[in-house]
């Protein structure tokens, strides 16, 4: 095989990211912090279902489409990982645990 005859290297311009790590305390981090978006959620909906009734009500409907989307880009603040926060328990009591 000629030297000639292979592909000239790519060159590629930016800069390359290490995967994002979460130890069991930051997980514990994201448990918590789901624990307490639940907790507005239950206090924002009982005001919103109503208001999302009327189709003409921008306010609500764009609360309650953040809502969503806090929920879906965050994983749900990792829920997957939930495990690892619960092991770890630095934020908060664990019910039936501690």
């Amino acid at each position: 095989m000629n030297v000639q005859t292979l592909p000239a290297a790519l060159t590629l311009d930016g800069e390359f990211l290490a995967d994002a790590i979460l130890d069991s305390r930051d997980m514990a981090y994201m448990n918590f912090a789901r624990e307490e978006f639940n907790k507005l959620v239950q206090i924002l909906w009982p005001l919103l279902d109503p208001l999302l009734c009327h189709e003409e009500n921008v306010v609500a409907s764009d609360i309650a489409r953040h809502i969503e989307q806090v929920r879906s880009f965050s994983g749900n603040f990792c829920w997957k990982y939930r495990h690892l926060g619960a092991s770890h328990g630095v934020v908060g009591a664990r019910e039936g645990i501690d």
